[in-house]
């Protein structure tokens, strides 16, 4: 395993997140230039 430093940040579409934590159906919307990958957090 190797840990790396994210770079960038995009911007995901889901149906869901599964019971283990997994999303659902997702589809890749776009890459989000407005936001820094350490401002990023989990969306309830």
């Amino acid at each position: 395993m190797r840990w790396v430093k994210p770079m960038v940040v995009v911007e995901v579409g889901f149906v869901e997140w599964t019971t283990e934590g997994l999303l659902r159906h997702s589809t890749f919307v776009g890459l989000r230039e407005d936001k820094r990958p350490s401002n990023v957090r989990r969306e309830p």
